[in-house]
Order: structure tokens, then sequence, then C-alpha cells
């Protein structure tokens, strides 16, 4: 426990330290939700239909344009190769990070949500299912995208290897995300998207960090 919490704390001060990616992350989720509803217009009906997708477009792309620095800087310094020579389980050095990754970019989105859901047109009713969804769906996000962003430290091409591989494997998490707060704004009921995104938490956490400690290793294979 006094080693995770070590290697937590190093994470953060490290992203905040140098917190121009996760800053501009933040400010392309809040520039994007303001906008959003300068291009549909006013329709208020509409907008509160479509606002449950667009939050969760604006969350998914936010997450994607920290997540190639996830390894990258450690890579690069030697932090990384100095922690898998220390002995160190690195599936427990990936768990680290993405949590570190979370909490500084997916944890803002999950707390900013209500006030910029009643800007882009949801009702408040409907603000609980988003939070929750948001809170459940983030995490996996910064899960799944850790595998190609241990990728990207290998070959060098992170901008690219991250959207290629990224986007069709977050589908499933934007797709249920986005459908919970349609459905319960429509009145069927988005309880079900909520536990297929529970769902998929777990599953994430013990395949991520095997799958993401091997493509780190490719480094020094």
């Amino acid at each position: 426990m006094n080693i995770f919490l070590k290697l937590i704390l190093r994470d953060l001060k490290s992203i905040f330290s140098g917190g121009s990616d996760a800053g501009a992350a933040l400010f392309f989720y809040l520039l994007a939700i303001i906008m959003f509803p300068l291009s549909f217009g006013s329709d208020s009906v509409l907008l509160a239909k479509i606002s449950g997708g667009a939050i969760w477009m604006a969350a998914l792309f936010s997450s994607m344009l920290s997540l190639d620095r996830l390894f990258r800087s450690d890579y690069e310094d030697g932090s990384l190769e100095q922690l898998v020579l220390s002995g160190i389980s690195l599936e427990f050095v990936v768990i680290t990070k993405c949590l570190s990754h979370w909490l500084t970019n997916g944890l803002p989105l999950v707390i900013l949500s209500p006030i910029l859901s009643i800007i882009i047109g949801l009702n408040i009713e409907y603000c609980w299912i988003l939070v929750i969804a948001l809170f459940l769906g983030t995490p996996s996000l910064t899960l799944i995208g850790a595998v190609p962003a241990a990728l990207s430290c290998t070959v060098g091409k992170g901008g690219v290897i991250i959207t290629m591989v990224v986007l069709p494997l977050m589908l499933p998490v934007l797709i249920l995300g986005s459908g919970a707060v349609i459905s319960e704004v429509s009145g069927l009921g988005g309880v079900g998207h909520l536990y297929a995104l529970a769902a998929i938490f777990p599953i994430s956490v013990v395949i991520v960090p095997f799958l993401a400690s091997k493509a780190i290793r490719l480094g020094w294979e």
C-alpha cells in the first residue's frame, strides 16, 4: 500500500508540474460543451435529446488528448525503465498510472458534468444518470486507452496508433454511456446501460494491466 501511494503521488506530481496535457484536455472538454449549443441553434428539445451523446463525445476525445503521455514521459526520461528494473510489478505500475490519469482527467469531467449539462440543454432532473454514467465509464476509457498508449512508447507514433486503435475499442463505452442518458430522457429508462458500463470496468481492470505491461516490455526486447 505504501508503494501504491508513493507511485500515485509521484504520478500526480509529474502531471501537475507539467500539466499542459491535462489542462489542454480539460479545456477542450469545456470548450466543446460550451460551443455545442451554438452549432445546433436554440431548439431546446433537440439539444436535450442529443446532449448525452455530445457530452460523451467530448469526454472521449478529451481523454484521448492526454492518453499519449500516459507512459511516454516516463519512457523518455528513463523512469519507466527504472521501475521495470526495480522489481515492482509492471501490472501494478500500469494500474497506478491509469488511476492517476483518471483522477486528473476523468474525475474533473464527472464533477463538471452537472453544470455543463445544464449549459448544453439537458434537464436538471436527468443530471444524476449522466454523472453516474460518466463515473462508471470514464475509468474504462482510461484503461482501454492504456494499451495503445503503452504500445506507442515502443514504436514512437503515439497519436496515430492511439487514434486508430482506441476509437473502435471505446465505442461500446461511448454507446452505453450516451445511450443511458438518451434512454432516460426518452422515458425508456437507462439503468440497464449503467449495469453494462459497470460490467466493462472490472473486465478492463483484469485484462488491461497484463496487455499494457507486455506492450511496455517490447521496448526492452
